[in-house]
């Protein structure tokens, strides 16, 4: 009995040994990234780095934050920001994101306000730290810009998940419900005779990699490939719009291939293009005749079918041109 209550003190020596060892280097290792923020042209502050969750986890909450890019004009601020992980498990990390933030983007300031914002990230455990789950789950989001617009969401789920068959492979999921669009763009629907929210946006796509993603694998760029997207929906009272296809890179990494576009109550899609300010409203009657020739030629009139076509560098919907097709990657990037 003794001999069992001296090793059970052992271990819990031990034990508590690697938190306090495993929680400084932890925390030394955050504060030298951002104090080395300045060689990679970052610029990254924060007010204080603490970690506890002594003796099963490591609770690092990080307060005051600040990171910019003045090359890309990209950054984010926040109060705080809380990583969470269990002793045995550190490769599995969860992200408990403040009910406020702000991310800076070139031309304005999007502050995000949310009742509920968590984050994961788990890697393969293994040197070099594979890719393997991501995850993003909130609800009561709010964006509100200095550009006088604001978006509401009612709850959002995104995820990625390396495939099981293929490790160059990344599922992406995208969930969001009850989309609330900014006042102006609503006011501007006039007669399109849609609700004030978007009951739905939903995406089940996959993404190959030329390698899999690694973390501690600096020597290899995964190049985007492919994207297929096996179904994206957006359902917004008498709209509902379903997308399938497939895009793959070019050797010089422009996208080719079709996307194919089903469009129920399109009547009302050039009134919301216009509202979006992608066609002035005087276009939308001259879109909405060409749209309804269209129809007319399909199966169902009320449905519009359309095929999104990369080819040879170029972009088209249907027979509208809209200019270059998207560049999965450049040359410049190692391809």
């Amino acid at each position: 009995m003794r001999k069992l209550l001296w090793v059970v003190l052992a271990a819990a020596v031990v034990w508590g040994g690697y938190w306090f060892v495993g929680s400084t280097i932890l925390e030394r290792q955050t504060a030298a990234w951002f104090d080395a923020s300045a060689q990679s042209g970052l610029q990254a502050s924060r007010q204080s780095i603490s970690v506890a969750g002594f003796p099963n986890r490591f609770d690092m909450t990080i307060e005051g934050i600040e990171i910019a890019d003045p090359v890309t004009g990209w950054g984010w601020k926040a109060p705080f920001v809380q990583l969470l992980t269990m002793t045995w498990k550190p490769w599995h990390i969860i992200a408990a994101l403040p009910t406020e933030q702000v991310i800076i983007t070139p031309d304005q300031h999007i502050t995000i306000t949310s009742d509920r914002l968590m984050a994961s990230l788990q890697l393969q455990p293994s040197s070099d730290l594979g890719l393997y789950e991501t995850r993003l789950d909130g609800t009561g989001l709010i964006f509100t810009s200095d550009q006088s617009w604001r978006v509401g969401v009612e709850k959002i789920f995104a995820s990625t998940l390396q495939d099981a068959e293929n490790p160059n492979k990344q599922r992406l999921g995208l969930t969001l419900s009850n989309l609330s669009p900014d006042k102006a763009v609503l006011a501007a629907l006039g007669a399109a005779d849609l609700p004030a929210v978007i009951e739905a946006v939903h995406l089940d796509a996959a993404a190959l990699f030329s390698a899999p993603i690694r973390l501690n694998a600096p020597d290899v760029q995964p190049l985007l490939s492919a994207l297929d997207i096996k179904d994206a929906r957006l359902l917004w009272g008498g709209l509902k719009v379903t997308a399938t296809g497939l895009l793959t890179a070019e050797p010089d990494g422009a996208a080719t291939g079709k996307i194919t576009i089903r469009i129920n109550g399109w009547r009302r899609l050039p009134a919301v293009v216009a509202a979006l300010g992608l066609i002035s409203p005087q276009m939308a009657p001259n879109i909405e005749r060409g749209l309804e020739v269209m129809a007319k030629a399909g199966p169902d009139p009320d449905v519009l079918e359309l095929i999104l076509l990369c080819a040879d560098g170029r972009m088209s919907l249907g027979p509208f041109p809209l200019g270059p097709a998207p560049q999965f990657f450049t040359l410049a990037n190692g391809a």
